[in-house]
């Protein structure tokens, strides 16, 4: 697989931190945010291949978070991953480019196989 330039949003640090990790073992270059305004501040600035995001988040969620993405007609290819998923907020996601719609707990070897069903 093709190094990828991935931004991972999650309001979780130990989250956050855990899957930058996995995919920095990968040879992925990562990136991270706290939130979804500071996910969308640095995903103006930069050409992520990918962005995972949580759904749950203070400030803006991760619904309004992949709208405003899509809005901003940003190429990265999305993955939305939740502990607390409804088939609304599927379908919201998915309307607005999200390639994967993962439900936590997310191991190491979802996390790789999300990554090539987004990009084989």
């Amino acid at each position: 697989m093709q190094k990828l330039k991935i931004l991972v949003v999650d309001d979780e640090e130990h989250t956050r931190l855990g899957y930058a990790e996995i995919l920095k073992m990968g040879g992925h270059e990562v990136d991270m945010a706290a939130d979804g305004m500071e996910g969308l501040a640095k995903a103006s600035v930069t050409d992520y291949d990918l962005i995972i995001s949580d759904l749950h988040m203070p400030k803006m969620n991760g619904v309004e978070f992949i709208e405003k993405l899509d809005k901003s007609n940003h190429k990265a290819k999305k993955i939305v991953i939740t502990a607390f998923g409804s088939y609304k907020s599927y379908k919201d996601t998915a309307s607005h480019g999200t390639c994967l719609y993962l439900n936590k707990p997310v191991r190491a070897a979802d996390l790789e196989a999300a990554l090539y069903d987004c990009f084989k």
